[in-house]
């Protein structure tokens, strides 16, 4: 440690224990050297996308073993960059987060920025009610609020872990008067009303992968990535209920990930029709937008 002074040290010395030892990314990063930033940076309470102004700065002693107790965590304990310094930095915006929740990752973030458009035709400043269903850290329903200034939502979680997690941050971007959380197991806790859009990014890898995830991706809660054999245990029940939930006009914006092409030859088999798959720019797939019509033609499918 006494050869280590300056940010820039710090980056290097990261980098290279990067270089031996084996290492996975996919919470944020898709580089070793964003993956290195968000580590130092993020280490130190500074945006993790790094300031080169600050390079040459000098970390103090507690500093320094702060930073290199989250470089052997990182590389030795392998877990993900968010989880040691405690924050997600998701569509530009950061998240508290800890081991109660996943990491945020969800392409639905690009959905969110353009309006749902073109399956959601609401004006911005019409007051609408959305639901965010399996809402973790709460990031997605939180970004909804902010993109929709008249808009109010509830986020729902079946953790008490995850709940909490979600208001602090709910609390944090200064949306409480707008936004309520609620434990609920799906919609079975939720209270009598309808939604304008709901927002579900449910647990959906099956056995096989669950099997083979890297050692980060299982530090996470099983919880929240597991569900069934198939991977759509959950998926099929929120469908079944989804359309009751749903105002006349409302739509479901639905994660499944890998899962999809499953549940895509299931409903296609089924009601002879596939649902519409969203396409990302920066990545990302397995999400479909589904009205309420579609759902209540879906039901007798499931």
């Amino acid at each position: 440690m006494t050869e280590l002074h300056t940010l820039r040290d710090f980056l290097r010395w990261t980098l290279s224990e990067f270089g031996r030892h084996p290492v996975e990314l996919g919470h944020g990063t898709d580089s070793l050297w964003d993956e290195a930033l968000a580590l130092v940076f993020g280490a130190l309470s500074l945006p993790p996308d790094g300031d080169e102004r600050l390079l040459d700065a000098t970390l103090t002693v507690d500093e320094r073993r702060h930073v290199l107790d989250l470089i052997q965590k990182r590389v030795h304990d392998r877990i993900p960059v968010p989880y040691l310094t405690k924050t997600a930095w998701y569509a530009g915006l950061p998240f508290h987060i800890d081991a109660c929740v996943l990491i945020p990752r969800s392409p639905i973030f690009e959905l969110i920025e353009r309006e749902f458009d073109p399956w959601f035709k609401t004006p911005i400043d019409r007051p609408i009610r959305f639901l965010d269903l399996c809402t973790g850290s709460g990031c997605l329903g939180i970004i909804t609020a902010l993109t929709f200034p008249e808009s109010t939502g509830v986020l729902a979680d079946l953790e008490s872990g995850a709940c909490q997690i979600a208001r602090e941050n709910v609390d944090f971007h200064q949306v409480p008067d707008r936004l309520e959380v609620i434990q609920s197991d799906g919609f079975d806790g939720l209270s009598e009303g309808s939604y304008d859009l709901i927002i579900c990014n449910p647990p959906y890898v099956d056995t096989e992968d669950m099997a083979t995830l890297p050692p980060e991706f299982r530090k996470e809660p099983t919880v929240a990535l597991a569900s069934g054999n198939d991977g759509l245990t959950l998926v099929r029940r929120l469908l079944r209920q989804a359309a009751d939930w749903l105002a006349s006009d409302g739509i479901m914006v639905l994660e499944v990930g890998n899962t999809w092409g499953l549940l895509d030859r299931e409903i296609t088999s089924r009601t002879g029709e596939s649902v519409q798959w969203c396409e990302f720019e920066f990545g990302g797939h397995g999400v479909c937008v589904l009205s309420k019509q579609e759902l209540n033609t879906l039901y007798s499918a499931f």
